[in-house]
């Protein structure tokens, strides 16, 4: 229910109501003592709606012949007493006969409403116009049809605008501005990836012309967007999509101050080409659609990317005459900084939060660093509209907090918080790199070290930005913990041993499985499926991928590895380009192991001999610019008995580990005697701590399990490990706590 000054109350539309307003307001003005039809009429006259199409008079010459036929036309009363004002007999008459019907009734209705009930003002008024009463109705019943059509494969964005949130770019808006104003080529098409606010151009455009603050040519344009779901939908049959065109075109022609916007033109051109228009055909829709831009009958903003318009073009390289092209690219440094600040400011709105300039810088920096799978200025406003959101949740003060910019970041790249998080110390995870890594990979200081220091050199940002992390391959003696320690170093760099990618290479060995790493080419069946590879990649760009047995692989594979390692970058099949640079690449090789020991010369200088076999077969079997192009070879040494003592240590605390988890009510007691004598009784060089794993399952785990899977321990109870009286194999004992 709507309430006008004059106490009177009705059920409306909101158009219907600031007409009625304003009608009101005409009265007040002009001092008349009954809001007539005429104010109504004249009210419903200066609408948008209706002045859009009957553009036969200026509007300032308009307002004085209204002031002038009120001057001489109406009675005025004494005195601005609105309280006593009122609707006349006979617009109380036309109002109630309007909202007696169901029907939903626009300004138009009201016109022809009007202009059908024979008032004397209203044709003394049209009397004075360089228009006939007849002539206005025909151009209202025409725009009503129009408009339908409009409606139909078109829609619009008035208040809405006020709610969605804007990227401002000035310098491409003026551009943008300058192309429309011009009448030769005046159809720009934005042509960016996603994110660079190619869609906020438009939003901005309209903005400027609901605020009057564009060049007067485009002050009356209309922006309506194409239905681009509705054309597809209408346009089932030939004819069907020709037949659309034509009506658009001629309410073009008609009004000439519409602006069509096609988000992702490209797929309106494949609509073309879908139902096999020739260029050349009169008939064609793709033809009446060039015929009309030739003519400067339609205007029309497009928008694509890249890749997309060089497939449009070879549809028809005709159609690069007609467009102007705007080229949007990611801004950068002060540019960026200032749109951040600008298109802030609606969220700052919608969150009812405060981002201080460090913050939005540090938004900046670390989407940079950490989101490169998306594009400025999007990815970071992204961010701070996370972060406005977490930190609410908490309820805290009104201004972001760094700790919520990070956890944002955490979510949006999937790396976990404290590796994003530069108040936890980047630098000293990786100044402790080497002791972390010696807790947990025994007998191998001296390649931790190597690859530990090469880190570091990288941490600090003085290595080419264009390559990997870091790059080697792990050779050495099966079992010498070469995938452990890259779980290991997944873990302690990016958060998890989730974050190593490992590839088993003897699922590479033929020549088609190279497609399985990077996509399938077109043309053949899976292509568009993406590749291992790349995927991965794409998804955790932060990881340690792990190529296990790179010698196992076919020699092509070699050959994309080359391209990774020297450029840090690879393309799969669709032709996306994926980022290395935040990786650490590790191969594995067994390639110059010894399968046995021949004699006791070699076991003797076992070391020596280990070293020089490997690196011996690793330069013949590799292409000199593979081994080039890594940082190192890593030789992992053969494990001896004091190593597997450690690794027995460990073995066993994660047994106990387990036995809690499960909720056992039991713990392991085992004596440093057992772990050396599991140590001694599994050492074999060549084998490394594979058999220590299997002894302990033997010994320990398999009557462990018998005993769990016979008895339940309700209480606490310890199980003690002990060597027999020989010396030659364990026993157990059972204890209550």
């Amino acid at each position: 229910m709507i309430v006008l000054k004059s106490n009177f109350k009705l059920n409306c539309t909101k158009e219907i109501f600031n007409i009625l307003f304003e009608a009101e307001n005409l009265a007040i003005k002009y001092s008349h003592k009954y809001i007539e039809p005429i104010h109504i009429f004249i009210s419903v006259f200066l609408t948008k709606n209706i002045a859009s199409f009957l553009l036969f008079i200026d509007k300032k010459i308009l307002i004085n012949l209204i002031k002038q036929f009120f001057i001489n036309n109406l009675i005025l009363i004494s005195d601005n007493n609105i309280k006593n004002i009122n609707f006349s007999i006979e617009s109380l008459k036309l109002l109630n006969n309007i909202f007696k019907s169901n029907k939903i009734i626009n300004s138009i209705d009201l016109i022809i409403l009007l202009l059908n009930i024979n008032n004397n003002l209203i044709t003394s008024f049209i009397n004075i116009l360089p228009i006939s009463k007849f002539k206005i109705l025909e151009l209202v019943n025409n725009n009503n049809i129009n408009l339908t059509l409009l409606n139909k494969y078109t829609y619009i964005l008035n208040e809405e605008i006020n709610n969605i949130n804007i990227i401002e770019r000035k310098e491409i808006l003026n551009i943008l501005i300058d192309i429309l104003s011009k009448k030769i080529k005046n159809n720009p098409i934005l042509i960016g990836e996603p994110g660079t606010g190619r869609t906020s151009l438009i939003y901005s455009l309209i903005k400027k012309i609901n605020e009057q603050k564009v060049p007067n040519n485009l002050k009356n344009k209309k922006i309506r967007f194409l239905n681009l779901s509705k054309l597809v939908k209408l346009s089932q049959y030939k004819g069907d999509l020709e037949e659309i065109f034509t009506s658009l075109i001629n309410i073009s022609k008609k009004y000439k101050n519409l602006i069509l916007i096609c988000l992702d033109i490209h797929y309106l051109f494949n609509l073309f080409n879908s139902q096999n228009n020739n260029p050349e055909d009169n008939n064609s829709s793709l033809y009446l659609f060039k015929n009309a831009f030739e003519k400067n009958e339609i205007q029309l903003i497009g928008i694509t990317t890249p890749k997309e318009y060089s497939k449009l073009i070879k549809i028809d390289s005709k159609i690069e005459y007609f467009f102007d092209k705007i080229i949007i690219n990611e801004p950068k440094n002060k540019e960026l900084f200032e749109i951040i600040i600008t298109s802030s400011k609606s969220l700052e709105k919608f969150h009812n939060i405060e981002y201080s300039p460090f913050i939005i810088n540090e938004s900046i920096n670390l989407s940079k660093i950490y989101l490169k799978n998306k594009l400025f200025p999007k990815k970071t406003l992204e961010v701070l509209d996370l972060a406005s959101i977490y930190q609410l949740k908490e309820q805290e003060s009104k201004t972001l907090s760094i700790k919520y910019i990070y956890k944002a970041i955490s979510n949006l790249s999937n790396l976990p918080e404290n590796i994003i998080n530069k108040t936890n110390n980047k630098n000293d995870i990786i100044l402790n790199l080497e002791n972390k890594l010696k807790q947990f990979i025994f007998g191998q200081d001296k390649a931790i070290e190597q690859i530990s220091n090469t880190l570091k050199i990288t941490y600090l940002g003085l290595k080419q930005k264009n390559k990997p992390l870091g790059s080697w391959i792990l050779s050495g003696p099966s079992g010498t913990g070469k995938t452990e320690f890259a779980k290991k170093l997944a873990e302690i760099l990016f958060g998890s041993e989730k974050e190593m990618i490992r590839f088993d290479m003897s699922e590479y060995m033929e020549k088609h499985s190279l497609s399985k790493l990077i996509g399938t080419p077109p043309g053949y069946v899976g292509y568009g499926e993406g590749g291992q590879l790349t995927d991965a990649v794409d998804k955790k760009p932060y990881s340690v991928l792990l190529f296990d047995e790179i010698e196992k692989a076919h020699p092509d594979i070699n050959n994309i590895m080359l391209q990774i390692l020297d450029d840090g970058r690879l393309t799969d099949s669709s032709g996306k380009h994926i980022d290395f640079t935040n990786t650490i690449i590790l191969f594995t090789s067994n390639l110059g192991c010894p399968t046995k020991i021949i004699d006791n010369n070699i076991i003797s200088n076992y070391e020596n001999y280990l070293h020089k076999s490997i690196l011996e077969a690793i330069s013949n079997y590799f292409k000199p610019e593979f081994l080039n192009r890594l940082n190192d070879i890593i030789i992992f040494n053969s494990l001896d008995v004091n190593n597997l003592i450690y690794i027995a240590t460990k073995f066993l605390n994660l047994l106990q580990e387990q036995l809690i988890e499960n909720k056992t009510n039991i713990s392991l007691l085992i004596n440093q005697e057992i772990k050396i004598f599991l140590a001694k009784l599994s050492y074999n060089p060549i084998y490394g701590a594979r058999p220590l794993k299997r002894l302990i399952e033997k010994l320990i785990e398999k009557p462990l399990s018998d005993l769990l899977i016979k008895l339940t321990f309700k209480t606490p109870h310890t199980i003690s490990f002990l060597l027999d009286k020989n010396y030659n194999k364990l026993i157990y004992q059972i204890k209550k706590n």
